[in-house]
């Protein structure tokens, strides 16, 4: 696992190439909204999981989630400032494809499968309308695959399908995350596995909180 010396330095240099880049071609890639401050600093902001963030770029980068207080955790900002600098405006294939699929997502694939798909099994493999609630709480949308499927836009470029099949008597329940053939047109592998997991920790948050 990485330590947060680790992710303090994957920031900063990501900092820095967003400081040297051209801001309003990659907004446009990523398909983020951009600005100017009235003190000349751009202001980028999308939405990362129905969160609106904000990367201000001036002397220093700071990235927040507006109209919220909560601190954006370092690895969620190294993320965010992976997708702007990665995000290629590859349009969308239709073609969908396993992590297993995308490029050197083998070598991540244990850390993926335990970080996303495991998780997301414990949690609604045995409770379908469960996992179907909090999804459209999430924004989720219905789609025609598995025995229960739902699309989520995690960032303005990124969708990924959740599958869930039932089990039966025979079988255990079974699931698969799929992703368009271009996000690696967005993301590196090791964030796509990161901004799996989370979306499925922020499905299981919406399902402990269910009722407060």
């Amino acid at each position: 696992m990485a330590r947060v010396d680790d992710f303090k330095e994957a920031l900063r240099l990501a900092s820095e190439q967003l400081r040297q880049c051209n801001l309003h071609r990659q907004a446009k890639l990523a398909g983020a909204e951009i600005r100017l401050d009235p003190d000349d600093a751009v202001v980028i902001t999308f939405a990362l999981l129905g969160r609106e963030i904000a990367v201000r770029i001036g002397v220093q980068v700071t990235i927040e989630e507006t109209g919220s207080q909560e601190e954006i955790s370092l690895p969620n900002k190294v993320l965010i400032c992976h997708y702007l600098l990665t995000a290629d405006g590859t349009p969308p294939t239709g073609e969908l494809i396993t992590y297993r699929q995308v490029p050197d997502g083998h070598f991540y694939f244990d850390a993926f499968q335990r970080r996303a798909r495991d998780p997301f099994l414990k949690g609604f493999g045995a409770q379908p309308e469960l996992f179907r609630t909090c999804a459209e709480k999430l924004g989720g949308v219905p789609v025609e695959n598995g025995d229960l499927g739902m699309r989520f836009q995690v960032l303005p470029r990124v969708p990924i399908q959740i599958i869930l099949w039932f089990g039966d008597d025979e079988f255990p329940p079974e699931a698969s995350l799929l992703f368009d053939a271009n996000v690696s047109g967005y993301l590196p592998a090791e964030d796509i596995a990161f901004v799996s997991g989370n979306l499925v920790y922020a499905l299981m948050g919406i399902a402990r909180n269910r009722g407060r």
